[in-house]
C-alpha cells in the first residue's frame, strides 16, 4: 500500500510539476494585461490554477482520445492531440472564465473569443508535447522478440511478481489505462500500476506491444481483421484489439497480420 501511494505521488508530481513551471512562469510575467490588473500574488494564484488545472484536463482527456479513437483517425499522431485539445477547451474556457471572475478581473465579455484563444493555445500545447511522448514511446519498443525459454520465462515470472495474485488462467492481453494496465487473463482481470513499455520489455517473449494502449500474448490471437482502413486483432475470447499504425510493420515481420 505504501508503494502504491508512493507511485501515485510519484505519478502526480511528474504530470502537475510542468503545469506548475509553467503557470509560475506566467504569474510572474503577467501576459495578457494581467500584471496591470492583478497583484503578484493574486496574478501567481490565478495562472497556476488556470495552467494546472487545464493541463491536468487536456491531458486526462488526449489519453481517452488516444485509448478509443486513435485507431479511428487517419493521421493519430497529429490528429488525436488537436481533437483532445478541441474536447478540452469546452472545459476549459469555463475553468478561464471562471478563474477571472473569482480573482476579479470579471467575466469574460466575449465567450467565443475567449473559447478560440483557449483553443488556439491548447492545441499548440498539446501537438508537440503528444507528439514527444508519442516518439519516445514508440522508441521504447523491444527491439527484439526472444523465440522462448529462459529469457521469455524469466520474463514472464518478473511480470506476475507484479500481480496481487497468480492469473486463473492465461494472460491475453494488457490494456493501458492512464500510468495503470489492466491484465486481461482467460480467468478475468487485475489492474496495476506499471508502466506499458515495462511490461511489454518483460513480456517480450511472450507478446507483442501492438497498439500505444495495448500488448497481445501470441498464443491469444485468433485472427487480424480489417474495417476499411482500420485493422484489429481478433482474440480467442471474441476481444477485439486496435493495431496502432506505427505498430504494423512489426506485426507483419513477425507474421502476425
Amino acid at each position: 500500500m505504501r508503494e502504491r501511494l508512493g507511485h501515485t505521488a510519484a505519478r502526480i508530481a511528474t504530470r502537475t510539476g510542468p503545469a506548475l513551471a509553467v503557470g509560475a512562469v506566467l504569474g510572474a510575467l503577467g501576459p495578457f494585461g494581467t500584471f496591470d490588473l492583478l497583484p503578484l500574488w493574486p496574478r501567481m494564484g490565478y495562472w497556476l490554477a488556470v495552467v494546472a488545472l487545464n493541463w491536468l484536463l487536456a491531458d486526462a482527456i488526449i489519453r481517452q482520445v488516444d485509448a478509443q479513437l486513435s485507431h479511428l483517425l487517419p493521421a493519430p499522431r497529429v490528429l488525436v492531440p488537436l481533437v483532445g485539445a478541441a474536447l478540452a477547451a469546452l472545459p476549459a474556457t469555463g475553468v478561464v472564465a471562471l478563474a477571472g471572475h473569482l480573482s476579479g478581473l470579471g467575466w469574460p465579455g466575449n465567450v467565443a473569443v475567449l473559447f478560440a484563444q483557449v483553443l488556439l493555445l491548447m492545441g499548440a500545447i498539446a501537438l508537440p508535447v503528444y507528439t514527444f511522448q508519442d516518439l519516445r514511446e514508440t522508441a521504447r519498443q523491444p527491439e527484439r522478440t526472444p523465440d522462448a525459454g529462459s529469457d521469455a520465462a524469466g520474463g514472464l515470472g518478473l511480470f506476475l511478481r507484479r500481480l496481487e495474485k497468480p492469473p486463473l488462467g492465461p494472460i491475453l492481453c494488457l490494456e493501458m489505462q492512464d500510468h495503470y494496465l489492466v491484465v486481461h487473463s482467460d480467468g478475468g482481470q487485475e489492474m496495476i500500476l506499471c508502466r506499458m513499455e515495462d511490461a511489454a520489455r518483460e513480456l517480450a517473449g511472450v507478446g507483442r506491444r501492438v497498439h500505444r494502449s495495448w500488448w497481445v500474448a501470441a498464443d491469444a490471437v485468433d485472427r487480424p481483421e480489417r474495417d476499411g482502413q482500420r485493422l484489429f486483432l481478433r482474440l480467442r475470447d471474441g476481444r477485439q484489439v486496435p493495431v496502432g499504425r506505427s505498430f504494423r510493420q512489426g506485426l507483419k515481420d513477425a507474421g502476425w497480420i
